[in-house]
Formats: C-alpha cells, structure tokens, sequence
C-alpha cells in the first residue's frame, strides 16, 4: 500500500505530538498522575499550551493518545480474517477478537516503558480507571461493530466483545508487569474454554 508522500508539515507535527507523549510519561513516572500539570509537560516538551491542546484535550487523553488506531486495527483483523458468514458461533467470534489482540500486540501504542507508567497510574487514580473503563467500553463497542459487519447476530457481537473486554481487564488486574500481561490474558481465555465443559 503506497502511503502519500510525507510531507515537512505531517512530520513536524507528528514529532510534536510524540514529544508531548513522551514528556507526559516521564512526568507522571517521576510524580504521579495528579501531581503534573498541563503547563508542565508542555515545558518539559518545550512546546506552548496551545500546542498541547492542539493534539490534546487534557493530561488524561495522553495516555490513552493512540487507542484510536490501535481499535481500527482490530477491527480491520475481525473484517479480514472472520469466516464469512461468522453467524451466531459466541466462540468463534470471541475466539477472532482473541487472534485480533494477539495480531495487534507487535503494534501496541504504548511501549513497553509507558504501559509499566500506565499500570502503576491506573492502580493509584480513581479517575484514570474510569477513563481506561470507558475507553475499552469504546473499544467494545467498535468491536462489536466489526462482528456484525462480518455477519454475527448483535447479541453475540456484544457479548463476544464484552468477554473480550472482561479478560483484557482481568489481564490488567493480574499481570505485575507489562511483559506477563500477554500470558495472563491467554489465561483468561483459556478459563473460558471451561465454561462449555472444557471444549475450548
């Protein structure tokens, strides 16, 4: 797939945008999530707050900076690899959203270093869980979508996303760091196969 030629301008703002991420991180490493401000991560970037607010609409959304991406690539695997028509199979439609996460992992927004931030931030603030929450009931919604497009009745494609949902935040919840969350979340797959009496 040929891509437009990148131009000065995307660049430049791209590197802005990353520099502002970047800061962020490091800030809420060294002080916590509450402790830092607007103001001071566009310092550390060395950008103005204008430009923060350009790319952002508060020090919350950072975080959360490259969720959009990351569900339309989920979303993409689901219309591309699901057996047509998926139809109204709960496990073959969770057991998709398991392969999409597992294909979208190389290409997690987060690196590594931020996603040890993350987890840390999301166990000392109340109101980051509740942001993360929201973002993956998003996320869940969209990937629901993507199920029904591909021929799932709506109340699977719900469930189905719900349950994948469930075991990413089961994930979190059990992982102590970033590196085991992909075995932890295989875990709580591989749980569910018990349900149906160990067929799974």
């Amino acid at each position: 797939m040929h891509h437009p030629p990148d131009t000065l301008h995307a660049r430049k703002r791209r590197k802005a945008r990353a520099m502002i991420v970047s800061a962020a991180f490091q800030l809420f490493a060294e002080h916590g999530f509450d402790n830092v401000t607007v103001a001071a991560i566009a310092e550390r970037a060395e950008v103005g707050r204008t430009t923060f607010f350009r790319y952002f609409g508060d020090k919350q959304q950072v975080l959360f900076a490259d969720e959009g991406t990351e569900v339309e690539r989920l979303c993409a695997h689901v219309r591309d690899k699901a057996p047509r028509p998926l139809g109204d199979d709960l496990g073959a439609a969770v057991e998709l959203l398991r392969e999409a996460g597992v294909a979208a992992r190389p290409h997690a927004a987060l690196s590594p270093a931020h996603s040890v931030v993350l987890v840390r931030l999301l166990r000392e603030s109340t109101d980051l869980r509740s942001r993360y929450l929201l973002t993956r009931q998003q996320r869940a919604i969209r990937l629901a979508g993507a199920l029904m497009e591909v021929g799932a009745p709506e109340n699977v494609a719900v469930l189905a996303a719900h349950i994948s949902m469930a075991c990413e935040l089961t994930a979190m919840r059990l992982a102590q760091s970033p590196d085991v969350f992909p075995d932890r979340m295989d875990e709580a797959y591989t749980l569910l196969g018990s349900l149906s009496g160990g067929s799974g």
